[in-house]
């Protein structure tokens, strides 16, 4: 019994101590917060490449005030009888919101955030062929938009920080339509000034 207990209690405490040796952020608190990169979002079976950005202020040490735009595009070709089909969809959000931040590790910085705001759909329907004459269709519509999630941020230098991944659900309802996905994104994270805690 006693040779159990003592590798089950170190199995248990192992974590402990690693934790606390993560538990020396070097990093002070920043005032701002920008990020920039590359975003991909799966939204009602499509998958559309786009960009990424945000700014945030922080409050204290653990809440910010986040404001994030984000751009993603699709394009697809259908080729048939007696023509051919291109469609090009393209949406254009713009979101703000809470953030909450834990700083107390020395290498990760994990957050979550809850952000509303618009966004702005476009699609356009291009129809040509030899045998009929070319037409184009294009709808825009802008509606309500809603992310919920967060991510993980690695501590690199100072300023200059990665953020490794932001996964947030993602719900568009423009035109009375609901529309949800999932929305992913990396890219580089640059600190500004010092906020005293």
């Amino acid at each position: 019994m006693q040779k159990t207990v003592v590798p089950a209690a170190l199995f248990f405490l192992l974590p402990l101590s690693l934790m606390g040796q993560l538990n020396q952020n070097p990093y002070p608190t920043p005032k701002a917060e920008l990020m920039g990169g590359y975003s991909l979002i799966h939204l009602e079976g499509r998958d559309m490449n786009g960009w990424n950005a945000s700014l945030a202020g922080n409050v204290n040490k653990n809440l910010g005030i986040v404001a994030d735009v984000s751009g993603h595009y699709s394009t697809e070709s259908f080729s048939g009888l007696p023509a051919n089909t291109e469609t090009k969809l393209n949406f254009h959000s713009f979101l703000a919101g809470p953030r909450v931040t834990e700083r107390s590790y020395k290498w990760l910085t994990p957050f979550a955030h809850a952000l509303f705001g618009a966004s702005r759909v476009n699609a356009e329907a291009t129809r040509s062929g030899s045998q009929v004459t070319a037409t184009s269709a294009s709808n825009d519509q802008t509606g309500f938009a809603m992310a919920l999630g967060g991510g993980l941020d690695i501590n690199a230098r100072d300023r200059i920080f990665f953020r490794l991944i932001q996964a947030d659900y993602f719900l568009i309802r423009a035109d009375k339509v609901k529309h949800e996905g999932l929305r992913i994104s990396a890219g580089i994270l640059f600190r500004f000034g010092k906020r005293e805690d």
